[in-house]
C-alpha cells in the first residue's frame, strides 16, 4: 500500500516552497529518491547550505511569498502537479508586535499560492499545505484534528487561518488540498531556536542549560518520520480535504528528555530547572491522536526517541561547524 502510494511522486513537476528550511530539505531529498522533478522557492539571501548536495538536481526560485506577481510568476514556470507548502515565518514568541509580519508571511503567503494556482489554471494533484501542533495551544490532549482550535499565539493563530483558508478553496475551488499538523520534530541541522538542537549545541560547548520546570510534556518525532508522513500526503486518494496530524503521540515530560540528552553526551553539563518561566498559554500536556494519519495515509512512526537522539547527537558532533553561517527558519 505504502509503496503504491509513494510511486504516485515519480516523475511528477513538484514544487516545495521553503525548500531550504529543515522539514523542507529533507524532504526535498525524499522526492528526488522517488524520482521526482523538483523545484523550489526559497527567500532571496536565505542559505542554502541544508540543500548544498541537491543543488545539481533542484531548480531553486527566489522569491517573497507576500509578493503575488513573483509567486504567480513561478507558478506559471513550474506548472507544479504537486505543491508542498511548507514556507512561513516560524515565531512561537506571545508577542503581539509579531502579527502584522504572521499576517503578511503565513496567511497573504498562502492566499497567494492559492490564488496563483486558480489564476493561472494549473491542473493540481495535490497541494500539500503545512499546518502545525500550534494550532492546538493549550487544548486539551490527545489533540484530535476534530477539536476546536486554541491559538496562544499570533503564529499559531496565523497557521488556524491558513487552515480554514484552505478548506475554503477546497470547498469552493475544489483544488485537492490536504493540511498536515506536524507535531514536535527535531534531527540534524534543526535551528538552534529549538528545544534538542539548543540543549545538544550546549552539551558541545561545556555550557550549561538554563529551562522551565520541565514537568510539561511533549511528543518528539525524528525528521524521517515527519518526512515520510508529507511524502505519503502528495498522493493518497483519501487524503485530499482532510486535516491530518504527523505526530507519533507518545508523551515524554520535557525534564526527562533533557536528563536523556545530558546522559548520552557524557554529562558535560548542568542543566538549571526552574531557571525560566513557561510562555503565557503554555500547555501542560502536548500530543497528538494519530488515527487519521494511520487510516488515510498508511503511516506509522518507526525511529524511537533514543535512536533518534542517537543519529541527530552523532550528525552535530560531527558537524561543528554548521551553524557559523546564518540559516533559514
Amino acid at each position: 500500500m505504502i509503496n503504491k502510494i509513494k510511486n504516485g511522486i515519480k516523475g511528477k513537476r513538484i514544487l516545495v516552497t521553503g525548500v531550504n528550511g529543515f522539514i523542507g530539505s529533507y524532504l526535498s531529498r525524499r522526492l528526488l529518491q522517488e524520482g521526482a522533478i523538483l523545484h523550489g522557492l526559497a527567500m532571496k539571501g536565505t542559505s542554502l547550505a541544508r540543500i548544498k548536495e541537491l543543488s545539481r538536481n533542484i531548480t531553486v526560485h527566489y522569491g517573497d511569498l507576500s509578493d503575488y506577481k513573483t509567486v504567480c510568476s513561478c507558478v506559471k514556470k513550474v506548472k507544479p502537479q504537486i505543491i508542498y507548502h511548507l514556507a512561513a515565518l516560524r515565531v512561537v514568541a506571545r508577542d503581539l508586535k509579531l502579527v502584522d509580519s504572521m499576517i503578511k508571511t503565513n496567511i497573504f503567503g498562502t492566499l497567494n499560492m492559492l490564488k496563483a494556482v486558480a489564476d493561472e489554471k494549473i491542473k493540481l494533484e495535490r497541494f500539500v499545505n503545512t499546518g502545525t501542533c500550534e494550532e492546538y495551544g493549550d487544548g486539551p490532549a490527545p489533540f484530535k484534528e476534530s477539536q476546536r482550535e486554541v491559538p496562544v499565539s499570533p503564529y499559531s493563530a496565523s497557521k488556524v487561518s491558513v487552515t480554514y483558508f484552505c478548506q475554503m478553496f477546497y470547498k469552493t475551488n475544489n483544488l485537492p488540498i490536504v493540511t498536515l499538523r506536524p507535531f514536535l520534530t527535531y534531527g540534524a541541522g534543526q535551528d538552534l531556536d529549538l528545544f534538542i538542537p539548543s540543549l545538544i549545541h550546549s552539551c558541545l560547548k561545556g555550557k550549561d542549560f538554563f529551562m522551565t520546570s520541565g514537568d510539561q510534556t511533549r511528543e518528539f518525532n525524528y525528521i524521517d518520520d515527519t518526512v515520510e508522513g508529507f511524502l505519503l500526503a502528495g498522493s493518497a486518494p483519501k487524503a485530499v480535504g482532510e486535516i491530518i496530524n504527523i505526530g507519533n503521540g507518545r508523551e515524554y515530560k520535557i525534564r526527562d528528555v533533557a536528563v536523556k540528552i545530558v546522559r548520552m553526551m557524557g554529562n558535560p553539563i548542568k542543566l538549571h530547572f526552574n531557571a525560566m518561566p513557561k510562555r503565557p498559554g503554555e500547555a501542560a500536556h502536548f500530543f497528538c491522536d494519530n488515527k487519521k494519519a494511520k487510516q488515510i495515509l498508511g503511516w506509522r512512526p518507526r525511529v524511537g526517541l533514543d535512536q533518534g537522539l542517537e543519529k541527530t547527537i552523532a550528525w552535530f558532533r560531527a558537524h561543528p561547524d554548521f551553524y557559523s553561517g546564518c540559516l533559514p527558519k
